[in-house]
């Protein structure tokens, strides 16, 4: 059986180069990989079963294997200290701060001359296209330590974002033209729920970019001990946030939506919460 388990690992990694680092990190997968078809076997399942349901619970390892890869490729042609943007990315970074700058400027200008109303409506249209420019450009930016995210997920964050300034903006320019405060969920809520909706999803679909440095290798071999540990210590945070957006959009309801935003206080400290007891969990485990 420890031959067949280290026949897999090796097959997993066929395709990147050897190294240190890899050996190791074949070495803990391949270790801990035995430990789980042992202990299945000592249960009760013959070999093979043991074998296939602990290779299962290894979860998808594509992203891993992949990251492997680009580094493999990125080190034998020797760039992985002399990442450059490329083009696109500068001239992007350029335009969309140009804007923005030009945005505020004429916006502070319009305030002077005229009113608030009028500065906050011209800004709308600067500031919801070089934002999310912005945001785009600095997900798909490759750096020395993290890959670039896809452009289809970070043009969602985009939009997201797009969707969120939009709605804020325009909720801001009702309010001093009506004064009202009931138009203030009326005109934000068609743009919050949506676009923080979105950006829960990414957050909570999210993998990692890191490039294989140590902490990374170490990240992903605990990752790999237990899969279902840390998919476990994900689904308990992602919960955690949406409930608190559920009890921020009912506050803004019953309450002054400037008092609502405590409830994040209050999920940042869940949060390092559930950080710490997971952490602890986890070394008692071991």
């Amino acid at each position: 059986m420890k031959n067949k388990v280290k026949n897999y690992v090796d097959y997993l990694f066929k395709d990147i180069k050897e190294n240190k680092q890899l050996r190791e990190l074949k070495e803990e997968i391949s270790a801990n990989l035995l430990d789980k078809v042992n202990d299945y076997i000592s249960s009760g399942l013959n070999e093979e079963g043991a074998f296939d349901k602990a290779v299962s619970g290894l979860g998808d390892m594509s992203e891993l294997i992949e990251n492997l890869q680009k580094v493999s490729m990125e080190k034998e042609e020797g760039n992985m200290n002399t990442i450059k943007l490329d083009k696109v990315h500068v001239f992007g970074y350029v335009i969309a701060t140009a804007t923005l700058i030009f945005g505020l400027l004429t916006s502070l200008m319009l305030y002077f001359m005229q009113d608030l109303f009028i500065a906050i409506a011209s800004l709308m249209p600067f500031a919801v296209f070089s934002i999310p420019v912005l945001v785009f450009l600095g997900l798909t930016q490759e750096s020395q330590y993290t890959y670039g995210m896809k452009k289809g997920r970070a043009f969602l964050y985009a939009l997201a974002t797009a969707t969120l300034i939009f709605g804020v903006i325009a909720t801001a320019i009702t309010y001093i033209k009506s004064n009202d405060e009931y138009m203030i969920f009326a005109v934000i809520m068609p743009f919050a729920l949506p676009s923080i909706s979105l950006f829960t999803y990414l957050g909570l679909t999210e993998k990692s970019r890191l490039k294989m440095t140590e902490n990374w290798q170490n990240k992903w071999i605990n990752y790999y001990k237990d899969p279902q540990f840390m998919q476990l210590r994900g689904l308990v945070s992602g919960a955690l946030w949406v409930f608190s957006i559920a009890v921020f959009i009912l506050l803004c309801f019953l309450w002054k939506w400037y008092y609502a935003w405590i409830i994040f206080v209050f999920s940042i400290g869940g949060e390092i919460l559930i950080e710490l007891f997971f952490s602890a969990k986890y070394k008692n485990k071991q």
